[in-house]
């Protein structure tokens, strides 16, 4: 009986044993994946302090410093007042030069309507010229029906007499209707040409406008260039 129990004690002895490790290697090995998994923290190193230098003591400024330092400020001051006084002179230089563009352009724009009337009167003086011409050749065919007439009434004339007159009234109508249709071309080259001339006179006041501005813009910019040279 003896044996047994002893035997038995052991059994248990070594079954309780064999469970406490195995329960302890299964607690290290969830512990050792649990540390795996978590990503290890960089350590933190602590920053070393800078200490701050003390600023060293402002050097004293000698008089012969200052006043070089004042001569260079104003020297400087007069630089840039030059060169405002130059940028003045060349802006009004610039607005009269544009001024003078916008009058030279209208010059050019009034001195076109002229041309043109001039050209329309032309044009309509040779359509006057083309119909009193006109109207002497009826007036030439009326002298000749005249004539014709005189040898009509010694029976020279093969046409009757009053178809002759008929005709010399109608060439003297048709000469005067020439005269009216000329002096109507007449009117007319003489409206486009008071109107020229109109459009002429503008155009030369603009232009008188443009040369004087254009003369502003040059004394500008030469006064900008000798301020320049002696700068």
């Amino acid at each position: 009986m003896g044996s047994q129990e002893e035997g038995l004690f052991r059994k248990r002895d070594f079954q309780k044993r064999t469970d406490d490790d195995i329960d302890a290697f299964l607690g290290k090995k969830e512990v050792a994946k649990t540390t795996q998994a978590e990503p290890a923290s960089a350590a933190v190193t602590p920053q070393p302090v800078q200490t701050l230098a003390e600023p060293a003591a402002p050097r004293e400024v000698s008089d012969e410093e200052h006043e070089a330092a004042i001569r260079a400020a104003r020297s400087s001051r007069a630089a840039a007042e030059a060169y405002h006084d130059v940028a003045v002179l060349r802006k009004k230089g610039h607005n009269h030069s544009h001024k003078a563009a916008q009058f030279h352009h209208k010059y050019k724009h009034f001195e076109a309507k002229a041309q043109k009337c001039q050209a329309r009167a032309v044009a309509y003086r040779e359509k006057s010229a083309a119909r009193l011409e006109g109207a002497r050749d009826y007036r030439e065919s009326t002298k000749d029906y005249d004539a014709e007439l005189k040898g009509a009434a010694t029976g020279k004339s093969d046409l009757s007499p009053e178809a002759l007159r008929t005709k010399m009234a109608s060439s003297e109508k048709r000469a005067a209707k020439q005269d009216e249709i000329s002096r109507k071309y007449d009117k007319k080259a003489a409206a486009q040409t008071e109107k020229g001339a109109k459009y002429r006179s503008k155009a030369l006041k603009f232009l008188e406008k443009s040369k004087i501005h254009e003369g502003e813009s040059r004394m500008y910019a030469k006064r900008a260039d000798n301020l320049e040279k002696a700068g």
